[in-house]
């Protein structure tokens, strides 16, 4: 057995020499010849340069943001991608690096699995090499609880120029304790018209059901002439025009602090941030005129009930006032910057709230956020159907007899 390890920096090289020393003795008892080289170099260049390859590559890569005018990243898209984080520029390194069949096993970030900005990483990765499991961890901090890393980790297993497989194994389970298992059809993990290429990870029936049906239903955002986008109203980019109260030419500012599920409070006084913004015209461009809207908390945590927390933001709740602002930790919906209808603000919200979109966002979703991508991947009702559930006394209950009776006609038609 031959291995072949990279370490940049030259203090940690010892300990790796010695480390690989007691491998070679363990090796040496048991009969079997061990070699080992380290290189003190940068792998990811090394894979654009050398000519060496591997049987087998297993990574613990840095996790670390690549900045556009990072050497590394123009080394990744030489590789096949440009990539936005250290972690992935390495997982091309070691595809690149492998024979036919070479097989790699990384724990990184679930980051990955969706986004715009991996998806190139993503086709590359697919097109190079077969995704043949996953193994999800339930806590976000219990991979690297030693380290006080807060991070949602997989390790995925790739294998090099393979066919696409039939099944992916996705395990679900923390270190030392019970792991469960389910054999995934591959077009449920990657779908075949999904020119985005996201990894789904149903890590329950329940989750993969969820998916199922989330896929069936008649309507994008596109379909409903409407679209999300994140807040305009960057905090730290408009402190002079940012107020603790709202006074004769100030307009409310709303923050996710005012959003909890199906309702805004405002003014929300439960924290020290601003509560209004001045209307000026340095101001114009980030307000927005006051109206019916979809409000959607942009970050939340694996551990929280919820991942998907929306309000409909509606004329009532901020009476007298002709703006707003919305801050940059929210996602709002609306039609091409102007309000919704009452009614179908009501039904949006009300059907982003159910737990069959927060278990499907779940699926795939890697971040610790909600991005306004991710809103966008959604299905929705049609349009009349949800202007329907607005209308009526409980929009939620409403919103859930709807899927439940949309559940139904599609298990008959199947």
């Amino acid at each position: 057995m031959r291995v072949t390890a990279w370490e940049i920096d030259p203090g940690v090289i010892p300990h790796a020499e010695q480390s690989f020393v007691l491998v070679s003795d363990y090796f040496k008892v048991a009969g079997v010849p061990f070699e080992f080289e380290i290189h003190n170099d940068d792998f990811v260049r090394a894979a654009t340069q050398s000519a060496e390859t591997a049987t087998h590559a297993i990574l613990n890569p840095p996790y670390a943001k690549l900045n556009a005018a990072a050497r590394m990243r123009d080394d990744a898209e030489h590789l096949g991608a440009p990539v936005p984080n250290l972690y992935a520029a390495f997982m091309l390194a070691a595809i690149a690096m492998l024979d036919k069949g070479g097989e790699m096993v990384a724990i990184t970030p679930r980051s990955f699995c969706n986004g715009p900005y991996f998806k190139r990483f993503r086709w590359a990765m697919l097109e190079r090499a077969a995704l043949m499991a996953v193994r999800v961890f339930e806590s976000r901090g219990s991979a690297f609880a030693d380290q006080s890393v807060l991070q949602e980790n997989v390790v995925s297993h790739f294998i090099r120029g393979g066919a696409k497989p039939e099944t992916v194994l996705v395990q679900v389970g923390d270190p030392g304790g019970p792991v469960s298992e389910r054999a995934v059809p591959f077009g449920e993990v990657v779908h075949d018209d999904d020119h985005e290429a996201v990894i789904h990870l149903a890590e329950t029936q329940q989750a993969a059901d969820a998916a199922a049906l989330m896929h069936d239903l008649p309507c994008s955002l596109s379909d409903l002439d409407v679209t999300v986008s994140t807040g305009p109203v960057v905090d730290f980019r408009n402190t002079d025009w940012l107020r603790l109260d709202c006074n004769d030419g100030d307009v409310p500012l709303l923050y996710p602090s005012a959003v909890s599920p199906g309702d805004v409070s405002w003014p929300d006084n439960r924290g020290k941030k601003p509560v209004a913004i001045a209307n000026v015209d340095s101001t114009a461009p980030v307000l927005r005129p006051a109206g019916a809207y979809v409000l959607i908390k942009r970050f939340s945590s694996k551990e929280e009930r919820r991942r998907v927390v929306a309000a409909a933001l509606l004329p009532d709740d901020l009476p007298g006032y002709t703006m707003v602002g919305i801050e940059n930790h929210l996602n709002y919906i609306h039609s091409s910057g102007q309000p919704l209808t009452r009614q179908l603000a009501i039904g949006l919200a009300a059907f982003l709230n159910l737990n069959l979109v927060d278990t499907y966002l779940r699926s795939f979703s890697g971040h610790t956020q909600v991005n306004a991508s991710d809103v966008r991947r959604l299905r929705f009702p049609e349009r009349a159907a949800l202007e329907r559930i607005g209308s009526q006394a409980d929009p939620e209950q409403a919103s859930r007899e709807w899927v439940d009776a949309f559940s139904s006609r599609r298990t008959v038609a199947v």
